[in-house]
């Protein structure tokens, strides 16, 4: 192995300190649009939790919290100082998302999007996905979804069923 590339841990991941930019710079788009934030929730936080950690040093006052499915990836963002629960956005505790002002998703697998958007819908939260810019699925979603783009990076911004009118 190349003395340039990070050393991996057991699972095959990089260990480096230093969080990729595109999660960084999700975390300043957020801030930027959301600033007055008071809960913030991300959905398949994943073992990559920077999103969320930046979060915390940019909207401080925020409560943020993470979900995922799997326990390990709930047990290792608690582990950095996140508030995380293990849930599922198929069959969401709904107590976890009331109040949210906002729910995020980096990277969701195709067969989420209806269930993130009937979660937002359901207590009432904005709603953001991050693609990879091959997600090609998102762009037959631009009836509901309103694209923005900054620099690199592209967010989706759910905008409601075409029969509201949300105006």
């Amino acid at each position: 192995m190349s003395e340039t590339r990070g050393k991996r841990s057991s699972t095959g991941r990089q260990t480096s300190t230093k969080p990729p930019t595109y999660f960084l710079k999700i975390a300043e788009f957020i801030s930027e649009n959301y600033p007055e934030a008071e809960k913030i929730i991300e959905i398949g936080v994943g073992l990559s939790p920077y999103t969320a950690l930046y979060l915390k040093k940019l909207i401080p006052e925020a409560e943020i919290t993470v979900t995922d499915v799997d326990p390990a990836a709930v047990k290792n963002a608690s582990e950095q100082g996140l508030k995380a629960v293990v849930d599922d956005a198929f069959n969401p505790d709904l107590r976890i998302y009331e109040g949210s002002d906002l729910i995020y998703s980096i990277r969701p697998p195709p067969e989420l999007i209806n269930a993130l958007e009937s979660l937002a819908e359901k207590v009432n939260a904005a709603l953001l996905i991050f693609p990879l810019s091959e997600d090609a699925y998102l762009s037959s979603l631009e009836r509901l979804w309103k694209p923005i783009r900054k620099d690199q990076l592209t967010a989706y911004v759910f905008v409601g069923k075409p029969e509201k009118n949300r105006d």
